[in-house]
């Protein structure tokens, strides 16, 4: 209907029903002071009129629930005023019989009826009659309106005004006046017909305005409930009247109203207003019932709220969870989650995943030592989402991602492991949300801390993890290099927890976790093998030290070497030549200075010579390996006279090869370390120290030190010699930088300085003094002075010497000769 407003405009919905309700609301305050008026000047028959043609005004079949309840909210308020007059009229000698009687001369059913509901409760009050006579009168009087709205309303005024007269145990209205079944009787049968009203709504009116009525219901499902609330406070409800009596008529009023607005409300009243102890003890008929229920209604949610109240129920005393062993609480839930999704063809996966979600929820919480019941929750997921296509259903993969998630919230990465089925349910979900799943199983892992300490384990890990090891079949791979170096790097980082206290089974754990590896191709191996290199590194040492203490492994220094070497070899392949290098030299020194193995470490070192031949792309690199090549064989004293001088001689004549003068210069240098070792290098372990030989290794192949001073002074003489030659060179001569000659000499000047304070005889004061005026004149010249990093350089070197002369001792002395 269409009205012209004020300013002639149409009148739009929300402002008719506005419009309706003030003329109401009026009426309704115009007969409420007549009302009073009367009741003012004692003339009740007047009253009982003025009050009927007030409430009439809740015959109204225009409001929407929400207005009707305003409306209902003032009506309610004045009745107040009636209420108190019936009882100044009992105090005068008036017999609430004669009332009772009265008030049903009212011309229309609904104004009647909540005339009687308000004398009712007085009656009761006054305990004239029985309370229970009073209660089965009114409830079934009510049924006279047949009205939805006004029905429900009507009878959630008669449920409000009896509250607290029921016949309960401990009530002043117990005995005489009825008992705790009369009670209970009362608030069902009102909730059994309030629910027919609800649901009869659904009903009414054209399919075009089905979701304005779904809207109005939900909107009056608290009238409904609230029978069930008040039911669930009476003190005499124990569990035998609630099993008996209370669940079987509430539940059989829920499965026949096939109602799904109402069964999934009704539902969760149940749930949420009865004691947990009361659902342990009836969980069959609870569980019975959803399979019954109509296949909208949202199960899961249903289910989820049941588990998470037991769980809850469980965590408040350690004699519930003997209950729930007694009832067998998890196959019952178990069977009714496979029974729904299986009799419920229609229910989406996303909701079939949810229920599970929250059956997984409560078996982690009330039975976190037994594993097999999770395992069991996940295949019968898997089993009732099997042929179903998650990849298209975005929701329902969500949800598998979160049951998946919750075996690693509740136990760590190794517990998980032993979940059997928990692959199976990963391979349901699409290669890129499979891949995102491992990488939150590593990253839940490398969180904890977890440790992954046998071969078996291990390779459960691999099937986990696998889109993370290698190129799923038939899947396209769209990650960006960026990220996708962020996922190897996680299982790089994995593979330092992939180790066990006894070294045999580390070793296996080793081999395992690279027959994985090898098969994620170049891209991949760059990432997760130099870790394994290094991990197979550190079980060396710990092999020596058993080896050492007389417990040796079955796993020998040399098995693992080999392994190692195997590791190595495709990553020159991949290519990242300079990685490669950098590994061979660090097992060369493992196995030169822990394992004593000469041979194999000789290995190492031509391998890495070969890489730095045929493999090392620029001159920057050829540099930075050559210094590492030339530390590392510095450090190792396994290698006899003839086999170090092949090396030796390797690495001097590649310092002479490369391009730049001051390169040539610097590496000469670095070699001159090779003739001369330290006592006590300053970048020795003092770990390998204490790793003296045993088993493959033999104590007598380490070798006394190397005091050659006549080559380092050949080296050094060599360096100088290359500094002149750079000086030539018009482009250098002219550039400030460290590639000037006179940095050159600086530099050269320091390693002198360093062999003159090591005692080398032929490194003399005379020497250091000519290179001290060779370096000042360079440092003198006009293209030097302005060079403030060579300046700073030069000053620094100084200043070490003027420390170094002011010393007491050998040292002071040598460095008094020189002037400065």
């Amino acid at each position: 209907m269409s009205v012209m407003g004020d300013h002639g405009g149409p009148v739009t919905s929300d402002q008719e029903q506005q419009k309706w309700l003030d003329e109401a609301s009026t009426s309704v305050k115009r007969n409420a002071f007549f009302m009073k008026k009367a009741l003012d000047e004692d003339n009740l028959r007047e009253a009982l009129r003025y009050s009927a043609a007030m409430l009439g005004e809740l015959r109204t079949s225009q409001l929407t629930p929400q207005k009707y309840f305003e409306l209902y909210m003032q009506t309610f308020t004045e009745l107040q005023h009636l209420e108190i007059f019936f009882k100044e009229e009992h105090k005068k000698g008036r017999q609430y019989s004669d009332l009772y009687e009265l008030v049903q001369h009212a011309g229309y059913v609904l104004p009647r009826m909540y005339l009687l509901c308000t004398v009712g409760s007085c009656y009761i009050r006054s305990k004239e009659t029985a309370a229970k006579d009073i209660l089965k009168d009114l409830v079934e009087l009510c049924k006279g309106v047949q009205h939805p709205t006004r029905g429900l309303f009507l009878r959630s005024y008669l449920c409000q005004v009896s509250r607290g007269l029921l016949p309960d145990v401990g009530s002043e209205y117990e005995g005489a006046g009825g008992d705790i079944t009369d009670a209970v009787d009362f608030l069902l049968v009102n909730f059994t017909e309030m629910n027919k009203l609800w649901v009869r709504m659904q009903h009414q009116g054209s399919n075009r305005d089905k979701d304005r009525r779904e809207r109005e219901r939900q909107q009056l499902a608290d009238l409904v409930g609230r029978n069930l609330t008040y039911a669930s406070q009476l003190d005499g409800l124990d569990y035998k009247l609630y099993q008996e009596v209370v669940l079987p008529r509430v539940m059989e009023q829920i499965i026949q109203c096939k109602d799904n607005i109402a069964q999934q409300y009704l539902m969760q009243c149940v749930i949420q207003g009865f004691p947990d102890e009361f659902h342990v003890g009836t969980l069959d008929v609870l569980l019975g019932a959803l399979p019954e229920l109509q296949g909208s209604v949202k199960v899961h949610v249903i289910l989820a709220s049941m588990l998470d109240r037991l769980a809850s129920y469980a965590t408040t005393d350690e004699s519930v969870l003997e209950t729930y062993s007694q009832a067998d609480a998890f196959s019952k839930l178990s069977a009714a989650a496979t029974k729904v999704a299986q009799q419920q063809g229609e229910m989406p996966a996303g909701d079939i995943a949810s229920m599970y979600i929250a059956l997984l929820g409560f078996t982690g919480k009330v039975y976190p030592d037994k594993l097999d019941y999770t395992d069991k929750v996940l295949t019968e997921c898997y089993q009732a989402l099997q042929g179903r296509e998650l990849s298209s259903d975005p929701r329902a993969e969500k949800q598998v991602v979160a049951l998946l998630s919750i075996p690693l919230d509740t136990y760590n990465a190794v517990t998980v492991l032993g979940l059997h089925h928990y692959p199976t349910v990963m391979t349901m979900l699409s290669p890129p949300t499979y891949k995102q799943m491992a990488v939150t199983i590593v990253q839940s892992m490398l969180k904890a801390g977890t440790l992954v300490g046998s071969e078996a384990k291990v390779g459960m890990l691999f099937d986990f993890i696998s889109p993370l090891v290698k190129d799923v079949p038939g899947a396209l791979d769209h990650t960006d290099d960026e990220d996708f170096a962020e996922e190897q790097n996680l299982v790089a980082r994995m593979v330092h927890q992939l180790r066990s206290d006894d070294p045999d089974e580390h070793f296996q754990i080793l081999k395992t976790a690279r027959q994985h590896f090898s098969t994620g191709g170049p891209r991949r191996v760059r990432h997760t093998l130099p870790p394994l290199a290094f991990s197979a590194l550190q079980l060396v040492r710990v092999l020596k030290k058993r080896q050492d203490s007389g417990n040796a492994a079955e796993t020998s220094c040399k098995t693992v070497l080999q392994f190692v070497h195997g590791i190595v070899a495709p990553l020159a392949d991949v290519p990242v030549a300079e990685l490669a290098l950098q590994i061979y030299l660090q097992a060369a020194y493992s196995a030169s200075e822990v394992a004593h193995l000469e041979m194999i470490a000789y290995e190492f070192m031509e391998q890495a010579f070969i890489l730095y031949e045929e493999a090392i792309p620029d001159s920057k690199a050829e540099i930075t390996a050559l210094q590492s090549i030339v530390g590392t064989l510095h450090k190792c004293r396994v290698f006899s006279p003839e086999n170090r001088d092949v090396l030796v001689h390797k690495a001097t004549g590649y310092s002479a090869k490369l391009l730049k003068k001051a390169d040539q210069c610097r590496a000469v240098c670095t070699c001159s370390h090779l003739f001369w070792q330290e006592e006590t290098p300053p970048t020795q372990d003092a770990e390998d120290e204490e790793l003296s030989s045993a088993g493959d290794g033999d104590s007598s192949a380490v070798q006394p030190l190397i005091r050659d001073a006549d080559n380092v002074l050949s080296c050094l003489k060599r360096a100088l010699k290359i500094a002149n030659a750079a000086q030539q060179q018009l482009a250098v001569a002219l550039k400030a930088s460290d590639t000037s000659p006179a940095f050159l000499y600086v530099e050269i000047l320091n390693q002198y300085l360093y062999y003159f304070e090591q005692g080398l005889p032929n490194i003399t004061a005379s020497v250091i003094q000519s290179l001290l005026e060779l370096a000042a004149n360079e440092i003198s010249s006009d293209s030097c002075k302005q060079d403030e990093r060579l300046q700073k350089f030069y000053s620094n070197s100084m200043e070490h010497l003027k420390v170094q002369k002011d010393r007491e001792g050998d040292l002071g002395e040598r460095y008094e000769a020189l002037k400065l």
